[in-house]
């Protein structure tokens, strides 16, 4: 009865997802990634796709939104990685209006879709061939907040003979930043 109950926890949690409901998927073998669909992208045409990066451009036309969006590869939980290089650049489609005050450029983006026909476009005089994402569903990241925290660097025999009332913390303290991440919430929308 032990092993069931053990296996079936087990169980249940390889099913779970820690990616958020809006960009999580059943299949994830099947997902296409960002290298194969610059490589030959007339055969990924029709295949599902989650890419992420950081928001270049929002252009919204009649009744649908174009992101345009600086390719980087995933964490584990789907936030892109802002690095120095990036693999490219690629177009979102979103059905609807999608607010460019909220989707800032630099914002981080991760979307979920299915890839359609590549389009040429311009990035200054450059002629670019874009990857097109058709998205179903997107997450827009909060922003990570940098913290101080303090690390003291004073001997463990230093700090509790000194450390007291006394004494109060004496310089042995520096102030150094830390980049501290925020848990992903569930406040991006769905299509």
């Amino acid at each position: 009865m032990k092993w069931l109950i053990m296996s079936f926890t087990l169980l249940s949690l390889s099913a779970c997802s820690m990616f958020p409901d809006e960009i999580a998927t059943e299949n994830e073998a099947a997902l296409v990634d960002y290298a194969q669909a610059t490589a030959n992208p007339q055969q990924t045409v029709g295949q599902s796709a989650r890419w992420g990066g950081v928001i270049a451009d929002v252009r919204n036309g009649k009744d649908f939104t174009i992101i345009e969006m600086v390719n980087f590869p995933l964490k584990s939980w789907g936030r892109p990685i802002v690095k120095d290089q990036t693999n490219g650049r690629y177009l979102v489609l979103i059905d609807g209006f999608v607010d460019p005050a909220v989707y800032k450029k630099g914002r981080s983006l991760t979307v979920l879709g299915t890839l359609e026909a590549p389009q040429k476009g311009k990035i200054g005089e450059y002629t670019y061939l874009y990857p097109v994402i058709k998205a179903s569903g997107y997450h827009l990241w909060e922003k990570e907040v940098e913290q101080l925290a303090e690390i003291d660097y004073a001997p463990l025999w230093f700090r509790h003979n000194f450390y007291s009332p006394y004494y109060p913390y004496p310089y042995p303290y520096r102030v150094v930043p830390v980049r501290v991440q925020k848990q992903p919430t569930q406040k991006s929308t769905k299509n």
